[in-house]
């Protein structure tokens, strides 16, 4: 891949994202960060191509992602997917 894949620590909840899943979708799509998982991220399907719109609408405009998958971040989001862990952390 031309790219590499997006960096966990490096997304968030309400990030846009670019995604090739050519498993589900034929041509790379555009998806918002609804929840995030170990090694992917759920996403709600905002933007794709016209020959895409019945696999988006069987989805129900919802897909998991792998964090492989995602190309590029396009960002948005504003709440930490990842919040600190620990208390001291926190006052950093």
């Amino acid at each position: 891949t031309l790219f590499r894949s997006m960096e966990k620590e490096k997304l968030h909840l309400g990030d846009a994202v670019v995604c090739q899943v050519k498993e589900d979708m034929e041509a790379p799509f555009t998806g918002k960060i609804e929840k995030v998982y170990e090694n992917s991220a759920l996403l709600t399907i905002t933007d794709y191509a016209d020959q895409d719109r019945q696999n988006a609408s069987e989805l129900n405009f919802k897909i998991v992602a792998n964090f492989h998958a995602m190309t590029k971040n396009l960002g948005g989001g504003t709440v930490l997917a990842f919040p600190p862990e620990t208390e001291e952390d926190r006052k950093k």
